[in-house]
C-alpha cells in the first residue's frame, strides 16, 4: 500500500505475507544487545564517549545533517523534557553503587547476569540516575554492550523519558536509536508516531532509522514498509544494512518475493547488493545463486562485484572457476574486481592470471586494478605493472601511490627503482625530496 510521510502506520493494515520469526523473550533481546554492542562495529564505536552529564551541543554525527539533527521545532520536545524533568524530580534514586560495583565485575557473563537482574529492579523514574552514573564512569567500547541493554531496557519502560534525557546528554545518535529500536519492537505505532511527529525538514527522518532495527524481527513487513519512507540516503542505506540480515534469512526465493514488493529502484539495487554482499559471504555459492535472479542490469552488476569480491577473497580459485561460467559481458565486469581482491591476498599468483589475459580487451582496466590491489603487499611489482598504463593519468595515479607505499617501506629499494625506470612526468616532480632525504 502507498506510503504515507506523516502520521502512523497501522499494523492492521499491513500486507503480512513475508514473515519472519518473531523475537524472543526480553532476556534473549537485551543479551543479544549485550553481544552485539560488545563487537567492534563502526557503529558502536561511533556512539557518544563523553562520560559527562553536563549539557551539550545536539549535532548529529552520523549522517552530516546540518544543524541539530534531534531538534524537533514543535511544542511536543518541551513536553516530553517537561515530562522526564517532573517525573525525576519526584523519583527514588536507584541504590547507590550498585551500577557501579556490577561494571567492576571482571566477568563478562557474570556481569551481564547481574546487570539483567539488577535492571528488573528499576522503576522507570530510577532509570536516569543509573544511566547518568553509569555514563560518569567513562564509556568504553567494553561497556557498549551493556550500555545498550540500560537503554533497551528504558525504551520499554519509558521511551520518552528516556529520548529527552538523551537529547539533552548525547552528542551521537546511537544512544537515541536504541531507545526508538526498544521502543518499536513493543509499541510500533506509538514509536513511528514520535519519529514523524517530532522530525523537521525535508530530509531522511533519522529517528525511523532506529525504529527499523527494532522492527527488523518482530514486524519486517511494516519494517520494509517503514524503509520506504525514507529517501535516497545515508540513514537509509543504514537502515537497509540492518534489516538485509532478517531478509537473508529466508533464502534465495524469500529475499526474491521480498525485493519483488519494493518499487523504488534505488532501493532494489541497494537491497540487492546488501544481500548479494551477506548471501556470498556466508557461502559464495549462494551469493552466485542470488546473482543469477537478477534481471535489472544495474542490480545484477552491483551484485555480481559484491560476490566477486567475497568469493576471490575466501576462495579465488573457486571463485576464478564461476567467473568464467558466466556470460562473457559478466566475465568483462566482474575481471576486474576479481583481479584487484585477488593481488591484495596473493599478488604473484593474480599476476599469473592478469598474464593469461594480457590480449583481452579489457586488459587496461585489469591492469589498473592489479596494480592498485597489489600495493600495500608488494608495491615493487604494483609499480612494474602500474608503469605499464597508456592513459598517463591513470598511470602517474598509480605509480605515485606504489612509489610512496614503497618508499615508506624501503627507502634505498624506492630509490632504487626510480634510477632504473622511466616515470611518468608528474610523478617526476615529487621524486626529488625522495631522493634528497637521506
Amino acid at each position: 500500500m502507498p506510503l504515507c510521510n506523516t502520521g502512523t502506520l497501522p499494523i492492521s493494515t499491513m500486507n503480512t505475507k513475508i514473515l519472519l520469526p518473531t523475537a524472543g523473550a526480553w532476556l534473549t533481546t537485551i543479551a543479544a544487545a549485550y553481544y552485539i554492542g560488545s563487537s567492534d562495529s563502526s557503529e558502536n564505536s561511533a556512539a557518544d564517549t563523553s562520560a559527562s552529564s553536563a549539557k551539550s551541543s545536539q549535532s548529529g554525527q552520523y549522517s552530516q545533517l546540518s544543524g541539530n539533527r534531534y531538534s524537533s521545532g514543535s511544542t511536543n520536545s518541551a513536553r516530553l523534557s517537561a515530562r522526564s524533568s517532573a517525573s525525576n524530580s519526584g523519583a527514588t534514586s536507584a541504590p547507590s553503587g550498585s551500577i557501579r560495583s556490577i561494571s567492576e565485575l571482571g566477568d563478562p557473563i557474570e556481569r551481564s547476569r547481574q546487570l539483567l537482574s539488577y535492571i528488573d529492579t528499576l522503576s522507570a523514574s530510577e532509570f536516569e540516575s543509573v544511566v547518568d552514573e553509569f555514563r560518569n564512569m567513562g564509556m568504553t567500547r567494553e561497556r557498549m554492550g551493556e550500555y545498550s541493554m540500560l537503554l533497551h531496557a528504558w525504551g520499554k519502560a519509558d521511551p520518552t523519558g528516556a529520548i529527552a534525557y538523551l537529547k539533552e546528554n548525547t552528542r551521537s545518535d546511537f544512544a537515541v536509536k536504541e531507545v526508538l529500536a526498544s521502543w518499536a519492537s513493543t509499541n510500533a505505532n506509538a514509536a513511528i508516531a514520535w519519529a514523524n511527529e517530532n522530525h523537521t525538514g525535508d530530509k531522511a527522518n533519522p529517528y525511523l532509522v532506529g525504529i527499523i532495527r527494532g522492527l527488523a524481527d518482530t514486524n519486517p513487513t511494516l519494517a520494509t514498509q517503514v524503509l520506504q519512507q525514507l529517501p535516497f540516503s545515508e540513514e537509509r542505506g543504514e537502515a537497509l544494512r540492518g534489516l538485509t540480515p532478517r531478509i537473508a534469512a529466508l533464502g534465495v526465493t524469500g529475499a526474491q518475493q521480498w525485493l519483488s514488493g519494493i518499487e523504488d529502484p534505488k532501493l532494489v539495487n541497494g537491497a540487492s547488493a546488501y544481500l548479494a554482499d551477506h548471501f556470498s559471504k556466508q557461502d559464495p555459492e549462494m551469493g552466485a545463486q542470488w546473482v543469477s535472479t537478477i534481471t535489472d542490469e544495474e542490480a545484477r552488476q552491483r551484485a555480481l562485484l559484491e560476490v566477486v569480491d567475497n568469493w576471490a577473497d575466501k576462495d579465488p580459485s573457486a571463485a576464478q572457476v564461476w567467473i568464467e561460467t558466466l556470460p562473457y559481458d559478466d566475465q568483462m565486469k566482474a575481471g576486474p574486481e576479481f583481479v584487484s581482491s585477488y593481488a591484495s591476498k596473493d599478488p604473484h599468483a593474480a599476476a599469473d592470471w592478469l598474464d593469461a589475459r594480457s590480449n583481452s580487451e579489457n586488459y587496461q582496466t585489469l591492469l589498473r586494478e592489479f596494480a592498485e590491489g597489489a600495493t600495500r603487499k608488494d608495491p615493487v611489482l604494483a609499480l612494474n605493472y602500474g608503469n605499464e598504463l597508456n592513459d598517463e593519468s591513470s598511470r602517474s595515479r598509480t605509480v605515485g601511490r606504489a612509489l610512496w607505499t614503497l618508499y615508506r617501506q624501503d627507502k634505498n629499494e624506492a630509490r632504487n627503482w626510480i634510477n632504473n625506470n622511466e616515470l611518468p612526468e608528474r610523478v617526476q616532480r615529487y621524486v626529488g625530496r625522495m631522493m634528497e632525504d637521506q
